[in-house]
Order: C-alpha cells, then sequence, then structure tokens
C-alpha cells in the first residue's frame, strides 16, 4: 500500500506540472457508406455558435491499426472550464446544437466506442503536423517517473533536430476512460506518412533514443499497440 500511495503521489505530481493542457478524445467506427453525414455532422456542430466556443477541435481517421476504430475527435485546451463544457450532461440537456448532433449520430448509428482524457507530461515544441503516429504504452507505477523524465530529456534534447525534420513528440498520461490497460501515450506527429518515413532514420540514431528504450526495458514497459491517424478536419485552431 506504501508503494502504491507514493507511485500515485508521483503521478500527480507529474499532472500537476502540465495541468494547463488536458484532452478529450472520443473513438468511433464509422463504415465507409456513413462517413460523409458523419463529418458533415460534426462540421455543422463545430460551426454552430455553441461549437465556435469550445476549445479547439480535430477530426482525424485511423489509416494504421486495428479495424475497430475508423475515425478520432480530440479536443484540447488549457482552459479546464471550457473544456469541462464537453463532459458536463446538462449542455446535452439544454443545447439545441448538442442535441442535433447527438440526434445525427443516433440516426447513423455512430456513437462513440469508447471516450478518454489526459495530458502530456513531456512534449517538444509543436507544430500542428498532419500525420500521428501513436504508441500505446503499459507503465507500472513505479516507472512513471523515470520514463516521464527520460521523454523530458529526450524532446529537450532532439528539439533542434526535430526542428529540422519538421516532427514534434509528446508523451500523454492517461487519466481516465480508456478500457484497454493503457497507462500512456507517445505520439510522434509528423507533415506526411513521406516525412514520417525519411525522418526515422535519423531520429532512431540520436542516443536519447537509446536510453529511452533502456529505460522501458529495465521498467518492463510495454507497448501493446500502435496506429496512425491522419487529420482531416480541424475546428476552433487559435489564431497566430
Amino acid at each position: 500500500m506504501k508503494h502504491f500511495l507514493t507511485s500515485m503521489i508521483i503521478a500527480c505530481a507529474v499532472f500537476t506540472t502540465q495541468a494547463q493542457t488536458s484532452w478529450i478524445n472520443w473513438e468511433f467506427n464509422v463504415p465507409p457508406q456513413k462517413q460523409e453525414a458523419f463529418v458533415g455532422a460534426l462540421n455543422t456542430f463545430f460551426t454552430s455558435e455553441t461549437g465556435k466556443k469550445l476549445p479547439m477541435a480535430y477530426l482525424t481517421e485511423q489509416t494504421l491499426g486495428n479495424n475497430e476504430v475508423t475515425h478520432h475527435v480530440r479536443v484540447i485546451s488549457e482552459d479546464v472550464d471550457a473544456i469541462g463544457k464537453m463532459l458536463d450532461p446538462s449542455n446535452w440537456q439544454k443545447n439545441e446544437d448538442y442535441q442535433a448532433m447527438g440526434q445525427a449520430m443516433t440516426d447513423l448509428g455512430t456513437l462513440p466506442l469508447r471516450s478518454f482524457t489526459g495530458m502530456p507530461v513531456a512534449q517538444s515544441s509543436q507544430k500542428g503536423n498532419g500525420f500521428q503516429i501513436i504508441y500505446s504504452m503499459n507503465v507500472p507505477f513505479d516507472q512513471i517517473m523515470p520514463i516521464t523524465q527520460t521523454f523530458q530529456n529526450l524532446v529537450k534534447t532532439m528539439q533542434p533536430l526535430l526542428n529540422e525534420v519538421s516532427a514534434d513528440m509528446s508523451l500523454d498520461q492517461h487519466i481516465a476512460g480508456d478500457d484497454r490497460g493503457v497507462t500512456h501515450y507517445a505520439v510522434e506527429s509528423h507533415k506526411s506518412y513521406a516525412h514520417y518515413l525519411k525522418a526515422q532514420n535519423r531520429l532512431m540514431q540520436a542516443p536519447e533514443f537509446g536510453k529511452m528504450f533502456e529505460t522501458m526495458g529495465k521498467g518492463n514497459i510495454t507497448n501493446p499497440n500502435t496506429i496512425a491517424r491522419t487529420m482531416l478536419m480541424m475546428w476552433n485552431a487559435p489564431s497566430e
């Protein structure tokens, strides 16, 4: 019990350092014949008067990985009150825009398969790239701090190289909602799949990656699955 409580304190300390940003992710399985209507329903909502007041959101298509999920919607914000509206049931009860989107998803049979939330604990400068590789990770409680510190060092040291290859990286810690036993997600973003392939050789030769893999091996940190997704639409992007 003492070990468990110590690990949770460490986890909370990590959260606190990045408490300014959090995200909510919804996963969908949308049949090909319904995808146009699905995208249209989302666009109608996020361009409505209600949707325009929400944090930045984006829709991605899962291009590599299991066939359970076809699309992801993610909302991300530094404003906890703004992002909290997305999980407030009273919004659905009172607001016609929320109700219209919910009804459209019900009629299409495309209600979310799952929803979950998390926040970054280490990240490089973000460039808004459109192709993402997402590595799911299972991290034992006593390895949360070592892998976080290793990843923080990795992105800090490799920032110049990431700038050269127009890539960004982050380590996100899962808070609640995912039912697959995942604790963390390592995200690598590039302009395209071709840019991803071109950058891999240079990135993997960096000694910082070797240190990260060594930390993962020693800590029994596993990568149960990896997916890729491509940006389709974005709403409420911050102005330059």
